[in-house]
């Protein structure tokens, strides 16, 4: 699958799975991205294509990448605070679409700060 037609069929996925759960994130939904101000998340499902995920993972596993700006610095990155300029990215894999509708909730609709955030698998993180 194209990779833009992945993350659109993924993110309405998501913005139905939130439905059933008493969750509208269709109004912060940008075709294949969630976002609120400086804030977004692409989702996507790792497919037939190498870029889609590791050549070991499963077809269908839920990748993710994020970025935006926080205004606490994580606590496992205390003594980089000389380096922080405001900003977070960050990406990883979800076990399951439920998981990721409280993430995407929590990240883009709440506005929670990285040590709040909800379980995920991350693979990769920086500040900016």
């Amino acid at each position: 699958m194209d990779p833009t037609e992945n993350s659109r069929a993924v993110a309405q996925e998501l913005v139905s799975c939130a439905q059933h759960h008493g969750v509208d994130l269709e109004p912060f939904r940008s075709d294949g991205h969630f976002q609120k101000g400086r804030r977004w998340i692409e989702l996507w499902r790792k497919d037939e294509l190498p870029c889609s995920g590791r050549a070991d993972e499963s077809e269908g596993t839920l990748h993710y990448n994020m970025q935006g700006p926080i205004d606490v610095l994580p606590r496992k990155l205390k003594d980089s605070a000389d380096a922080f300029h405001g900003a977070w990215t960050e990406a990883g894999t979800f076990e399951s679409l439920e998981q990721a509708v409280d993430f995407v909730k929590a990240w883009v609709v709440e506005r929670k700060e990285v040590d709040e955030l909800p379980d995920r698998f991350v693979r990769r993180y920086g500040i900016l």
